[in-house]
Protein backbone atom coordinates (compact mmCIF):
# COMPACT_ATOMS: atom_id res chain seq x y z
CA UNK A 1 0.00 0.00 0.00
CA UNK A 2 1.32 3.37 -0.96
CA UNK A 3 2.23 5.48 1.80
CA UNK A 4 -0.26 8.43 1.92
CA UNK A 5 0.90 12.07 2.96
CA UNK A 6 -1.71 13.47 6.17
CA UNK A 7 -3.14 16.10 3.65
CA UNK A 8 -3.67 13.29 0.77
CA UNK A 9 -5.06 10.95 3.62
CA UNK A 10 -7.43 14.34 4.74
CA UNK A 11 -7.86 14.88 0.81
CA UNK A 12 -9.13 11.53 0.27
CA UNK A 13 -11.94 11.59 2.97
CA UNK A 14 -12.63 14.96 2.26
CA UNK A 15 -12.05 16.61 5.85
CA UNK A 16 -9.90 19.88 5.84
CA UNK A 17 -11.19 21.06 2.36
CA UNK A 18 -12.26 24.84 3.56
CA UNK A 19 -10.80 27.34 0.68
CA UNK A 20 -9.04 29.06 2.99
CA UNK A 21 -7.90 26.87 6.17
CA UNK A 22 -7.44 28.77 9.00
CA UNK A 23 -7.50 27.91 12.89
CA UNK A 24 -11.32 27.12 13.04
CA UNK A 25 -11.61 25.22 10.36
CA UNK A 26 -8.39 22.84 11.74
CA UNK A 27 -10.37 23.07 15.44
CA UNK A 28 -13.93 21.64 13.02
CA UNK A 29 -11.59 19.08 11.39
CA UNK A 30 -10.37 17.54 14.35
CA UNK A 31 -13.96 18.28 16.69
CA UNK A 32 -15.06 15.89 13.57
CA UNK A 33 -12.38 13.68 13.98
CA UNK A 34 -12.86 13.36 17.62
CA UNK A 35 -16.52 12.82 17.25
CA UNK A 36 -15.97 9.60 14.82
CA UNK A 37 -14.24 8.25 17.81
CA UNK A 38 -16.71 9.18 20.47
CA UNK A 39 -19.29 7.54 17.57
CA UNK A 40 -17.21 4.29 17.73
CA UNK A 41 -16.17 4.03 21.06
CA UNK A 42 -19.73 4.88 22.12
CA UNK A 43 -20.89 1.75 20.08
CA UNK A 44 -18.51 -0.18 22.27
CA UNK A 45 -19.22 0.85 25.24
CA UNK A 46 -23.31 -0.03 24.33
CA UNK A 47 -22.23 -3.50 23.47
CA UNK A 48 -19.81 -3.76 26.67
CA UNK A 49 -22.42 -2.26 29.09
CA UNK A 50 -24.99 -4.79 27.83
CA UNK A 51 -22.73 -7.78 28.27
CA UNK A 52 -21.76 -7.40 31.42
CA UNK A 53 -24.63 -5.31 32.82
CA UNK A 54 -27.74 -6.62 30.55
CA UNK A 55 -29.94 -4.37 28.71
CA UNK A 56 -32.07 -3.44 31.47
CA UNK A 57 -30.61 -0.10 31.99
CA UNK A 58 -34.06 1.17 32.42
CA UNK A 59 -36.30 4.03 30.00
CA UNK A 60 -34.42 7.13 31.17
CA UNK A 61 -31.02 5.66 30.77
CA UNK A 62 -31.52 3.82 27.24
CA UNK A 63 -33.41 7.22 26.03
CA UNK A 64 -30.68 9.71 26.87
CA UNK A 65 -28.02 7.35 25.24
CA UNK A 66 -29.99 7.09 22.40
CA UNK A 67 -30.51 10.82 21.79
CA UNK A 68 -26.64 11.97 22.78
CA UNK A 69 -25.69 9.19 20.43
CA UNK A 70 -27.90 10.92 17.67
CA UNK A 71 -26.71 14.21 18.53
CA UNK A 72 -23.27 13.22 18.46
CA UNK A 73 -23.26 11.76 15.04
CA UNK A 74 -25.28 14.68 13.58
CA UNK A 75 -23.09 17.03 15.10
CA UNK A 76 -20.09 14.97 13.83
CA UNK A 77 -21.56 15.23 10.02
CA UNK A 78 -22.26 19.35 10.79
CA UNK A 79 -18.45 19.43 12.12
CA UNK A 80 -16.96 18.24 9.21
CA UNK A 81 -18.76 19.96 6.68
CA UNK A 82 -17.98 23.04 8.75
CA UNK A 83 -14.34 22.11 7.76
CA UNK A 84 -14.65 22.26 4.40
CA UNK A 85 -16.61 25.20 4.22
CA UNK A 86 -16.27 28.94 4.48
CA UNK A 87 -16.92 30.63 7.84
CA UNK A 88 -19.34 32.72 5.70
CA UNK A 89 -21.48 30.02 3.93
CA UNK A 90 -21.68 27.98 6.91
CA UNK A 91 -22.26 30.14 9.52
CA UNK A 92 -25.84 28.80 10.26
CA UNK A 93 -24.47 25.83 10.77
CA UNK A 94 -21.68 26.97 12.92
CA UNK A 95 -24.61 28.66 15.40
CA UNK A 96 -26.28 25.35 15.57
CA UNK A 97 -23.30 23.84 16.25
CA UNK A 98 -22.05 26.11 19.04
CA UNK A 99 -25.73 26.03 21.07
CA UNK A 100 -25.22 22.17 20.89
CA UNK A 101 -21.93 22.04 22.24
CA UNK A 102 -22.58 24.74 25.01
CA UNK A 103 -25.95 22.56 26.20
CA UNK A 104 -23.85 19.17 25.54
CA UNK A 105 -21.26 20.73 27.66
CA UNK A 106 -23.29 20.83 30.90
CA UNK A 107 -24.59 17.21 30.37
CA UNK A 108 -21.15 15.74 29.82
CA UNK A 109 -20.10 17.64 32.92
CA UNK A 110 -22.92 15.70 35.12
CA UNK A 111 -22.29 12.83 33.16
CA UNK A 112 -18.84 12.47 33.89
CA UNK A 113 -19.01 13.46 37.66
CA UNK A 114 -21.73 10.78 37.79
CA UNK A 115 -19.47 8.30 36.22
CA UNK A 116 -16.76 8.36 38.84
CA UNK A 117 -19.72 9.08 41.62
CA UNK A 118 -19.46 12.03 42.80
CA UNK A 119 -23.19 12.87 41.70
CA UNK A 120 -25.49 10.34 41.99
CA UNK A 121 -28.37 10.43 40.02
CA UNK A 122 -30.30 6.84 40.62
CA UNK A 123 -33.36 7.65 38.32
CA UNK A 124 -31.01 8.00 34.97
CA UNK A 125 -28.11 5.33 36.38
CA UNK A 126 -26.63 3.25 39.03
CA UNK A 127 -22.58 4.28 38.78
CA UNK A 128 -20.71 1.38 37.07
CA UNK A 129 -17.98 -0.51 38.05
CA UNK A 130 -15.24 -2.41 36.22
CA UNK A 131 -15.12 -2.61 32.33
CA UNK A 132 -18.70 -0.60 31.90
CA UNK A 133 -16.67 2.33 33.52
CA UNK A 134 -13.77 1.77 31.88
CA UNK A 135 -15.05 2.03 28.53
CA UNK A 136 -17.80 4.76 29.40
CA UNK A 137 -14.43 6.77 30.43
CA UNK A 138 -12.62 6.51 27.40
CA UNK A 139 -16.33 7.11 24.97
CA UNK A 140 -17.88 10.00 27.28
CA UNK A 141 -14.83 11.43 28.73
CA UNK A 142 -11.56 11.22 26.61
CA UNK A 143 -13.50 11.42 23.57
CA UNK A 144 -16.89 13.08 24.20
CA UNK A 145 -15.30 15.97 25.99
CA UNK A 146 -12.52 16.11 23.74
CA UNK A 147 -15.27 16.66 20.72
CA UNK A 148 -17.55 18.84 22.52
CA UNK A 149 -14.88 21.80 23.51
CA UNK A 150 -13.02 21.14 19.93
CA UNK A 151 -16.05 21.65 18.56
CA UNK A 152 -17.66 24.81 20.82
CA UNK A 153 -13.63 26.38 20.59
CA UNK A 154 -14.03 26.17 16.71
CA UNK A 155 -17.41 26.94 15.98
CA UNK A 156 -16.67 30.23 17.85
CA UNK A 157 -13.70 31.06 16.49
CA UNK A 158 -15.57 30.80 12.83
CA UNK A 159 -18.23 32.74 14.02
CA UNK A 160 -16.47 35.57 16.37
CA UNK A 161 -13.23 35.72 14.44
CA UNK A 162 -13.54 34.74 11.36
CA UNK A 163 -9.94 34.54 9.80
CA UNK A 164 -11.37 33.36 6.03
CA UNK A 165 -13.02 36.06 5.35
CA UNK A 166 -11.34 40.27 4.33
CA UNK A 167 -12.72 42.67 6.99
CA UNK A 168 -13.42 44.86 3.56
CA UNK A 169 -16.25 42.05 2.25
CA UNK A 170 -14.70 39.38 0.18
CA UNK A 171 -12.91 36.32 1.25
CA UNK A 172 -9.90 34.92 1.63
CA UNK A 173 -9.50 32.88 -1.67
CA UNK A 174 -11.21 35.66 -3.81
CA UNK A 175 -8.36 38.61 -2.09
CA UNK A 176 -5.24 35.56 -2.25
CA UNK A 177 -6.40 35.08 -5.99
CA UNK A 178 -6.03 39.32 -6.49
CA UNK A 179 -9.80 38.88 -7.86
CA UNK A 180 -12.65 41.81 -6.52
CA UNK A 181 -15.24 41.02 -3.98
Amino acid sequence: MKNMAPKGFFNSIGLFQAPALTAGHRCMGMAALLGVCFVVTHLVSVVVTCVVSGFNWGAPAWVLDILGFLAGLFFVVQCWLSSNRTSADFRRGNVWISVWAFATLGARIIDTLMLFGVVKWSAVYVTPTGAVLWSNVVSEVAFGNAFTVTALVGALMLLLCPQDVDPLGGNEKQRLAGAEP
